[in-house]
């Protein structure tokens, strides 16, 4: 709360990354790795008695997966830990009447996502004057439009820093 009684907000910045075909690749690959772990946490959650339906458990499953099937393991840690919270938060919203259950993501019909929960691990870097480069996990070094004022650096304080990108792939890539 700021001094004047209103809630602090935040709001996201969105930036046209410039991917290599194999960068590019790599990222398609991180986001359906991220919507077949939607699904399969889905089944998960079905299948599971109500009693036995806890994050732990479901973290478990999640590295158990992750370790299991080869597909899933170019999803870092972290994107499958920010599915999981995606998912329960979902069900939170559903049981307090807000939305609806969660349901399967289509492959053709659902945005292909990826987040990056932990800013630090972005290591962002003005290169030039209109491009600035991000280290995501697993992909790699990539260049981004520089088109705002990022905080990086000296900039970046307690109240005003990054926090963490979401990547999403839009009709125009």
């Amino acid at each position: 709360m700021s001094d004047r009684g209103l809630e602090a907000r935040q709001f996201g910045h969105r930036a046209r990354l410039a991917l290599s075909p194999a960068l590019a690749v790599k990222a398609d690959d991180q986001a359906h790795a991220a919507r077949t772990m939607w699904n399969l946490l889905h089944v998960w959650w079905q299948m599971m008695p109500k009693e036995k339906r806890t994050l732990a458990n479901a973290d478990a499953a999640i590295r158990q997966a992750r370790q299991d099937v080869d597909f899933l393991a170019v999803l870092p840690a972290q994107a499958a830990q920010a599915v999981l919270k995606t998912y329960f938060q979902a069900w939170k919203s559903c049981w307090a009447g807000r939305a609806d259950a969660p349901n399967f993501k289509a492959r053709f019909r659902s945005n292909l996502t990826v987040d990056v929960p932990q800013g630090r691990d972005l290591n962002i870097v003005r290169v030039h004057r209109r491009w600035g480069m991000a280290h995501l996990p697993k992909i790699g070094r990539v260049r981004f439009r520089w088109t705002k004022e990022l905080p990086v650096g000296k900039q970046a304080g307690e109240e005003n820093r990054i926090t963490g990108a979401r990547l999403v792939k839009d009709t125009l890539g």
